[in-house]
């Protein structure tokens, strides 16, 4: 046998050894995407998917009933009104976007491209500035903090992206039912919106959603007791404010 025509079956046979490994792996992706919606809200046995735009314009909806503080039927009306969901279903997103279930949304995209670290005359970068006005926007006046002129070098945890003028707090204060709801209903805001606003953290009542780790959803967030106040617990464990940061 010629050595070209060797070689060739050579190839042949790696090539064909090789493709049903291929197809698997591509069969695996594929569905993977049609398997993965880009948002999910789940309560109890109840689970609800939405896309990005069906996230953002419920969120945007809810928002006016929380800032309203309307009602659970007037936050299932909005949902129905700017996504076209029903029943159930709005009922569900609308109890999440309201805050009156925690940690029930979330979403698997967020974060972005690197943004000049320059910091405005508040002390913020340009996306953590856009955050700011965009909750100003849709949730009224708001407690904020964790950011100053010329940026902040002391008073959170080592490696924070308060430091580096990405982080806002927003101050839910004193602990209630009612503050959390509506703590929550920020939280989850954000979340439903970490793509457009380019988040890469969000953080509230001891739970916590990464971009990098988004498709995980809402995770317990702790941190050590040990000779910490039940003051400083909380705290550090944001019972009391939500942190939300932006990529770098």
């Amino acid at each position: 046998m010629p050595k070209s025509r060797s070689r060739l079956t050579r190839r042949g046979i790696v090539l064909l050894a090789a493709l049903p490994l291929l197809v698997a792996l591509v069969v695996v992706v594929v569905a993977r995407q049609l398997g993965e919606s880009d948002c999910t809200v789940e309560v109890g046995t109840r689970s609800v998917d939405l896309d990005q735009d069906q996230a953002e314009r419920a969120s945007l909806a809810v928002a006016k009933v929380v800032r309203a503080s309307g009602s659970a039927r007037s936050a299932a009306k909005a949902v129905t009104s700017s996504t076209g969901l029903v029943g159930p279903a709005a009922t569900v997103v609308g109890g999440a976007l309201s805050g009156r279930d925690r940690g029930a949304l979330f979403c698997r995209y967020g974060g972005g491209g690197s943004e000049s670290d320059k910091l405005n005359v508040a002390g913020l970068t340009h996306r953590a500035a856009a955050v700011r006005t965009d909750m100003a926007k849709h949730f009224g006046s708001l407690p904020l903090g964790g950011f100053a002129p010329g940026g902040v070098n002391s008073g959170h945890m080592v490696g924070s992206a308060h430091y580096e003028g990405r982080a806002i707090d927003a101050f839910f204060r004193p602990i209630t039912k009612a503050n959390k709801q509506d703590g929550w209903a920020l939280a989850q805001y954000l979340v439903a919106n970490a793509d457009r606003l380019a988040l890469a953290t969000v953080i509230f009542d001891g739970q916590i959603w990464t971009a990098r780790r988004a498709g995980q959803g809402w995770r317990p967030y702790a941190v050590s007791h040990r000779n910490r106040s039940t003051k400083t617990i909380k705290i550090l464990e944001h019972r009391d404010h939500v942190h939300v940061d932006v990529a770098d």
